[in-house]
């Protein structure tokens, strides 16, 4: 199952029809993905390179401006090479890279100027903090995008772990051509030489043909969209096992007060924290359990965080108020261990009390989750102070609020064992207007493990409820029992105008179905119809076929009969030639028997020739002398040979 952890195959190619690069420093944009880049040019796709930072860190202020000009034509002379085209230069300090919406804006604004749909940015694992801060705002900007994008992470100081091998073999000598550039780098340390190495033992998963690879964590904006923790469930638990911090800043603090009983959960909902963009945040960890609660440090991510409580188990109510004891916040926000918050939530939140100063309470859409993570419903329902005052539609990790409120005397009631944070709406309304924003910020997890007593025993929280309105109703003006009747009245006026509506309905729903009784029985019977049709059809359709068939046998016939006719005429001819053949014949016999007759007479007459000749005396008187002819002849021979 190895290939579970690292690919047993590379590509030669990431899709793209266009490409930003974004680059910490001048030279990362060679040595964490040069052979890619190469490999986008060969395909004719365009690639666009940033550069961060003026790479400047530890150099003496009157050298700084030289340096950082070296620094930047190493990285043109670099994308020659590799042929793309000029990066472009952001001008950050080195080492002042901070994660942070300013820094997410900047990096959507690029990806929308520039169309792209394949970022590049270097792995969220890196050591280096420039690296880190711009891996973790480009997650973030690519995670807000949602769709139709992907991001694809790599690697310089520290391997990561990829689901993505890309094949540079043939590109090797040519990057190694590239990364020579930054002799400012090279003279220091031989990080070409480092990068070469790894990217050498990127093969070591790879068939015995692939000589150099570059590893990369690819990833689709929808995953991101879907999970926004997909990338630091473990990421977070190191930086804060090691204290970093990203960035700081002199906003106002905001406050996240987490009531834990040191479930599992507890760390997704840490990280979810730890993932803020708003900058300035403490981590309040309400120790509700009591004992053995499990230490969770002093850092979540890069905000401060504190564990407190006593040894004893507290109550919803009672960890809620000790959490707001405890914080420090200008502005404050509590979250269950089993929720978490998306990473714009604090901030979207926060900027909507920049334009409404008589706000005391700001609150998003809520996203509520069954345990296969699937929505079940979404709480995202405009303020209503009445329904507020008749139950509560607002989950406790959707509201940031000002710290007046608990400066005016607001606290959870202790008696309450459920719905607790109604009560406590009801007292920080009092204080001022309370706004929504139309946006999910958080998750809320309706799993049935983690379920409070207010889905569990309905009947204790008739109780609860019943105790809260017999709490508040002697607080409440004429106006606002007027205004509760009121909706009381119209929820009633409303409900019996259904019911006349739905008999209404009903009546017209029972006229459409005897309608469309009757239509589907004329359907039917046109079915039917049609059916008989249909095979009125096909049975014309075969008797066509066999007239066809018929006809094209007739056809066949008649061509054979012309055959035979035609072969009928030419058998006449022959015997015709034939019967002149044996007249010819009969003729030539004729006349070779006569010329035999004549033969044969003229025969007769040589031979009685002879004999006449052979019986006469002059032919027998001369026989001695032939004789003597015949044996000196023969003799003559004899001697020739």
């Amino acid at each position: 199952m190895e290939n579970l952890l690292v690919p047993y195959q590379a590509v030669t190619k990431i899709p793209a029809t266009q490409v930003l690069v974004l680059a910490p420093h001048p030279d990362d944009e060679v040595f964490g993905c040069g052979g890619a880049i190469m490999r986008h040019v060969e395909q004719g796709v365009p690639v666009h390179v940033i550069v961060l930072s003026d790479g400047a860190f530890g150099v003496d202020e009157d050298k700084a401006t030289d340096y950082t000009q070296q620094r930047q034509n190493e990285s043109i002379d670099a994308a020659n090479v590799l042929g793309y085209g000029v990066p472009v230069f952001w001008q950050y300090r080195d080492r002042e890279i901070c994660y942070g919406e300013k820094l997410v804006q900047e990096i959507l604004t690029a990806i929308s100027e520039t169309q792209a749909n394949l970022i590049y940015a270097p792995s969220v694992f890196e050591m280096h903090p420039d690296h880190r801060a711009l891996g973790i705002a480009t997650v973030e900007a690519v995670r807000r995008i949602g769709s139709a994008i992907r991001l694809a992470l790599y690697e310089v100081g520290i391997p990561l772990r990829p689901n993505q091998l890309l094949n540079i073999s043939n590109l090797a000598k040519r990057k190694q051509k590239a990364m020579a550039c930054f002799v400012s780098q090279n003279e220091k340390q031989r990080y070409d030489l480092d990068i070469a190495a790894l990217n050498r033992y990127r093969t070591y998963t790879l068939p015995a043909d692939v000589t150099a690879a570059e590893a990369y964590i690819l990833v689709a904006a929808e995953e991101l969209a879907n999970d926004p923790l997909k990338l630091f469930a473990s990421e977070h638990a190191r930086q804060k096992s090691l204290g970093l911090a990203l960035d700081s800043s002199d906003l106002p603090l905001v406050s996240v007060i987490i009531r834990s009983m040191n479930r599992a959960t507890l760390s997704d909902a840490l990280d979810s924290v730890a993932l803020q963009t708003y900058p300035n945040i403490e981590v309040v960890v309400v120790n509700a359990k009591g004992m053995d609660h499990s230490d969770i440090g002093a850092w979540c991510g890069r905000f401060p965080m504190r564990l407190i409580g006593e040894s004893t188990s507290l109550t919803r109510s009672r960890a809620a108020n000790t959490g707001l004891g405890a914080a420090k916040g200008e502005y404050l926000i509590f979250l269950d261990d089993d929720d978490w918050f998306l990473p714009h939530h604090i901030l979207t939140l926060k900027k909507e009390f920049d334009h409404a100063d008589t706000a005391i309470a700001a609150y998003s859409a809520i996203q509520s989750i069954n345990e296969q993570c699937e929505e079940i419903r979404r709480f995202e329902e405009e303020f209503d102070p009445i329904q507020l005052h008749i139950d509560n539609f607002i989950p406790i990790h959707a509201v940031l609020f000002r710290r007046q409120a608990i400066d005016n005397g607001a606290r959870f009631d202790e008696t309450l064992t459920v719905c607790e944070d109604w009560d406590f709406w009801l007292q920080v309304q009092k204080f001022g207007e309370f706004r929504f924003v139309a946006k999910v910020g958080a998750i809320y997890q309706m799993q049935n493990s983690m379920r409070s007593g207010v889905w569990d025993n309905p009947e204790h929280t008739r109780q609860v409820m019943t105790a809260i309105y017999r709490k508040w109703i002697p607080q409440w003006s004429d106006k606002m029992l007027w205004s509760i009747l009121e909706y009381a009245r119209y929820k009633r006026m409303h409900t019996e105008l259904n019911k006349a509506t739905n008999a209404q309905v009903r009546t017209l729903n029972k006229s459409v179905m005897e309608r469309d009784t009757r239509i589907a029985k004329l359907n039917a019977r046109i079915a039917e119809l049609g059916t008989v049709i249909a095979e009125r059809g096909t049975r014309i359709t075969e008797l066509g076929a066999l007239v066809a068939e018929r006809d094209a046998r007739i056809a066949e016939l008649g061509t054979v009969i012309a055959e035979r006719g035609t072969r009928i005429a030419e058998l006449g001819t022959v015997i015709a030639e034939r019967g002149t053949r044996i007249d010819e014949l009969g003729t030539f016999i004729a006349e070779r028997d006569a010329r035999i007759s004549e033969l044969d007479t003229r025969i007769t007459t040589l031979n009685k020739r002879i004999a006449d000749f052979l019986s006469s005396t002059s032919w027998r008187i001369t026989r001695p002398v032939r004789t003597i002819r015949s044996f000196f002849q023969n003799r003559r021979l004899s001697d020739d040979h």
